[in-house]
């Protein structure tokens, strides 16, 4: 997927300000294929270190990249996710994934991501072929 067809998506979901994620998109555009819906984005820190999360109609994108470090990524099949939370606090919102018995929570997120996270994790998940 391109970058330009990328952020038209972002548009599309209400995500207008590329400011909390703009060195991570490069490279989830590279991973991500044209046929994968692209339906949230957001950050937070995870495992000390700042992330980008993707939440796609088959996977969750988790992006780590730095001016000084190498592009980390972990991808989590959405077919393995158990549960997810999202804890609005005013200034100190947490999200939460867990999947294949491991739990994966991302502190410092955007409180206003809470909706389109929530709708995001309950939309339909399409199976991906390996």
């Amino acid at each position: 997927m391109d970058k330009a067809y990328l952020l038209d998506r972002l548009r599309e979901l209400g995500i207008y300000s590329t400011y909390y994620h703009r060195m991570e998109l490069k490279p989830l555009a590279s991973v991500l294929p044209y046929d994968e819906k692209l339906n949230c984005i957001f950050t937070g820190y995870y495992d000390g270190q700042r992330r980008m999360v993707a939440v796609t109609d088959s996977r969750i994108i988790i992006i780590a990249t730095g001016a000084l470090s190498a592009t980390g990524l972990i991808i989590i099949k959405r077919t393995a996710v158990t549960e997810w939370k999202f804890e609005k606090k005013f200034l100190l919102s947490s999200a939460s994934i867990t999947a294949e018995g491991k739990t994966y929570v991302f502190a410092q997120t955007q409180a206003g991501i809470e909706k389109l996270f929530n709708w995001a994790m309950q939309q339909p998940v399409k199976e991906i072929e390996e």
